[in-house]
């Protein structure tokens, strides 16, 4: 089903210029933030500080911001409550937002991944030996309970990482025990998938494999342009309720006050009980920079070194340049380049119908600093070449995002068993909140959410209301 376009509110003017709460960034835990801030009748700014759609255009045709698939985030309980009270559901739904399969694929293999259970046991029968097939049945079945074991831990924003050995011994207790992975193929598709759903992957982050991996290959949801699509929809539903939405106008010199923060936006002094960042270390740093001690402590809080990125490589292809049993998502595993993700959709014109083409994206994980567009979708194009034997000859068109609009940054492993991560509020400051994809780093979009579930509740709590109506 064709993703409908989503009608983008006009941006309005800095009209107040003293807020409950000031949204700084792009990541889908900020606009969550703003979201909720805005529906719970408090004064809201968001300021993406980019240009941020779900999709740009590219020689007349739509290019998502981000892969088209989506974790089952309502059966998360980190992340039900929120898209409820944001009352997202129906909007999903209009951008395609039905369950999908998976796909394995490698040079030998060509297995889909349905939901129903009589079919996937005969596709496994079907590509694997006796063997096999019972270990990756047995394993697709595991991952219905694999992190349920975090449910009870996420009803709230949880303290995590801990602060001091104190509360790191409280807290552990509330730890579900390590989750015994599954082995084999889908043991493999776990690792392979968990960059791609959280900001910390590995098994340092149990979570991140047991819990949003095991999500998404379970159930995917078929969205277009994915967790930028997500994040619209929230940016949308703050302006909708009364926030200000601001997306292209970079915020400076940000100052901590004693009952809140003061910064430049646009040439304009705003001021706001407190700030959400929802956006890099980078950026942070570059908003404090000319900053006191108080400014320092934020910016050295926030500075989680990144080593990867999601990139992105898109094709254009006639219908007949891939094949018909491929599904809306696939893992392509087994060569040179590392796990692969592909989304496979019908492809929209900006004006106008197509004929039939698809849209093929590609994600890939790179390094932080890697900005090779060509190299990127040359080497893509190889790599997949014997994989689809037609599909070079049928494309008409490709781009490339190195850093899309959506950013999917994945941060150097911690050193040790020490866990990393922000928290929503900030160690520094009470006035100074977090909901960027550093926020719980391995539970993903699920993280993100409850962080800005936790950043709404800070931000109602400091504007001293005792009722606010919903709006």
């Amino acid at each position: 089903m064709p993703a409908l376009p989503v009608k983008t509110l006009p941006a309005k003017p800095v009209a107040k210029r003293v807020y409950d709460v000031a949204v700084l960034g792009p990541d889908v835990g900020g606009a969550a933030a703003a979201a909720l801030c805005s529906r719970r009748g408090l004064r809201a700014l968001l300021c993406p500080l980019a240009p941020v759609a779900a999709a740009r255009e590219s020689d007349g045709w739509l290019i998502p911001a981000a892969p088209s698939i989506l974790p089952p985030l309502r059966q998360l309980t980190g992340a039900v409550g929120t898209l409820d009270e944001a009352g997202l559901g129906t909007d999903l739904q209009r951008q395609g937002g039905g369950p999908g399969s998976f796909q394995i694929l490698t040079d030998r293999l060509r297995l889909s991944l349905p939901a129903d259970p009589t079919k996937r046991r005969s596709e496994l029968r079907r590509e694997l030996s006796d063997v096999g097939a019972a270990e990756a049945e047995a394993g697709l079945v595991s991952l219905e309970m694999l992190g349920r074991g975090w449910d009870e831990f996420l009803r709230e924003a949880p303290p995590w990482p801990p602060r001091g050995f104190l509360e790191g011994r409280r807290v552990r207790k509330m730890l579900p025990p390590p989750p015994q992975l599954p082995e084999g193929l889908i043991g493999e598709c776990l690792h392979a998938l968990a960059p791609f759903v959280t900001a910390l992957p590995g098994d340092f982050a149990p979570e991140s494999l047991a819990r949003e991996a095991a999500a998404l290959l379970r159930s995917p949801l078929r969205v277009f342009a994915g967790e930028a699509q997500l994040a619209e929809l929230l940016r949308n539903k703050c302006a909708a309720a009364g926030g200000d939405l601001i997306p292209d106008v970079a915020a400076e010199y940000l100052r901590l006050e004693k009952k809140g923060v003061v910064f430049q936006l646009g040439g304009s002094e705003v001021r706001a009980t407190c700030v959400v960042f929802a956006c890099s270390a980078e950026r942070i740093a570059a908003m404090v920079q000319e900053g006191g001690r108080l400014e320092r402590k934020i910016a050295e809080e926030a500075a989680l070194p990144v080593e990867r990125k999601i990139t992105l490589a898109h094709y254009v292809v006639r219908p007949e340049g891939l094949p018909l049993a491929l599904e809306d998502a696939a893992l392509l595993l087994g060569n040179a380049m590392g796990p692969l993700l592909l989304t496979n959709l019908p492809a929209r014109r900006a004006r106008g119908e197509s004929s039939g083409e698809k849209l093929l994206t590609v994600g890939r994980v790179s390094d932080a600093g890697f900005s090779d567009a060509e190299g990127l979708l040359s080497s893509i194009r190889a790599t997949l070449e014997p994989i689809f034997p037609f599909f070079d000859r049928h494309v008409v068109h490709q781009a490339a995002d190195v850093n899309p609009a959506q950013p999917h940054p994945i941060l150097r492993a911690p050193e040790g068993n020490d866990p990393i991560g922000l928290r929503p509020i900030s160690e520094s400051n009470e006035h100074v909140l977090f909901a960027s994809a550093a926020t719980y780093p391995g539970f993903g979009l699920e993280g993100q959410i409850l962080a800005g579930r936790a950043a709404a509740g800070q931000a109602l709590a400091l504007s001293g209301r005792k009722t606010v109506s919903a709006t």
